[in-house]
């Protein structure tokens, strides 16, 4: 015999599975381009620090050559709480054995809302960091960012300009080579591949320009030089950047993610969780989270709006 029990027990877990299965069902861009950390904190702190500038020459028997830290902007992090509920009525399940069953796109569409929740705010980040302040006082995306506490009329500036093509990428290189450096003024190396980060409307210029072949090669044509951007970067396509969701179909974007400056903090991790209300006579499914999404510093890497 089925009873509100059984059917509780029965179909609890199975929705649990579903919210995570559609949660993991299509891979994260966040994740390529973001540190996750995982923290207890309801305020997670990153202070810039820099390490020591350029060494000084020094004669036989002299003092000195000490020099303290640089000082950045710091970045607080703080937590926001994010849920999703669904219930299903006592009644419902009397009247119908399958109520609970049926109920089972709802709880699919919960692990997709985390999903989206997720990709939505970290590229907010991105397709906002054009008009929104960062740490330093400045749009993330900008042409004078302070060079250091101290340095505040010596500006960085890490926002490009053009449209994503092979001769602007190359200009891209060298804006990076003059103006990507410490707190202390050293330049920053580019140890590994940047990712070369763009929404849909980008993707196939972009797999060109980094392409074995010059970015103009097409079949048929005579064009055979030699791409001298080739492999240098990952072009990675991003959904939540477009314009119809929010971003542009004309930015493109640099990103350096091994120096960790963009973050998603986590005190809890999406999880689902389900409970029988004796007193209201519902059956209720929960999905929750603490996190906080953020830029600590410029240097994430650099910007162009396409214009």
């Amino acid at each position: 015999m089925i009873t509100r029990a059984s059917l509780s027990a029965l179909y609890t877990p199975i929705y649990d599975e579903f919210m995570l299965a559609t949660y993991d069902e299509v891979s994260q861009v966040n994740t390529k381009v973001f540190k996750h950390v995982d923290d207890s904190t309801y305020q997670y702190i990153v202070d810039d620090l820099s390490g020591l500038g350029r060494w000084v020459s020094a004669d036989e028997g002299a003092s000195g050559g000490y020099e303290d830290p640089t000082l950045g902007y710091s970045k607080t992090y703080t937590q926001g709480k994010y849920w999703k509920k669904l219930q299903v009525s006592f009644e419902a399940v009397d009247w119908d054995e399958y109520a609970l069953l049926k109920k089972e796109g709802d709880a699919r569409e919960m692990g997709r809302g985390a999903r989206d929740l997720i990709e939505y705010s970290t590229a907010t980040i991105f397709n906002d960091g054009f008009a929104t302040a960062g740490p330093d006082g400045q749009y993330l995306w900008d042409n004078d960012h302070p060079a250091n506490r101290d340095e505040t009329t010596n500006y960085r500036d890490n926002l490009l300009s053009g449209a994503l093509s092979h001769d602007n990428l190359e200009t891209a290189e060298k804006q990076i080579a003059d103006e990507f450096m410490t707190l202390a003024g050293i330049p920053i190396a580019v140890t590994q591949k940047p990712i070369l980060l763009v929404p849909p409307a980008l993707i196939g210029t972009a797999m060109r320009i980094v392409s074995d072949r010059a970015s103009d090669e097409r079949p048929g044509t005579t064009n055979r030089d030699i791409n001298v951007l080739a492999g240098k970067y990952i072009p990675v396509e991003w959904l939540y950047l477009s314009a119809a969701n929010g971003g542009s179909d004309t930015a493109w974007y640099i990103i350096f993610p091994w120096l960790e400056h963009l973050k998603v903090v986590w005190t809890a991790r999406p999880h689902f969780t389900s409970w029988v209300d004796e007193d209201s006579e519902y059956y209720k499914f929960k999905g929750r989270m603490l996190a906080a999404f953020g830029v600590d510093n410029w240097r994430a890497g650099f910007a162009s709006t396409g214009a």
